[in-house]
């Protein structure tokens, strides 16, 4: 069942963090209208599908709830560390 969770708590975070890469591709100073509403149904998306994850989680206890979180967090960091590794400060 912690595998679960923590599979389940990654996935989305994997998806979030992609999805969260790709509206911020989406955005510079011409975009269209076309890529705001973009922006916004993916925003949208990435909080339903987390709350979806976390309330499902939190019905079957505090400790799936938990461990979901912990996943979801871990792979968003993840995403983040992946996106970045070849910028330079």
């Amino acid at each position: 069942m912690v595998t679960l969770w923590l599979c389940a708590g990654g996935i989305t975070g994997v998806l979030s963090g992609l999805s969260l890469r790709w509206t911020v591709g989406l955005l510079h100073p011409g975009a269209t209208g076309r890529a705001v509403i973009l922006t916004m149904a993916g925003a949208i998306l990435r909080w339903v599908l987390t709350a979806s994850l976390l309330v499902a989680a939190l019905q079957r206890g505090a400790a799936p709830a938990l461990l979901a979180f912990f996943g979801l967090w871990l792979a968003r960091w993840g995403v983040v560390y992946w996106a970045n590794r070849n910028v330079c400060v």
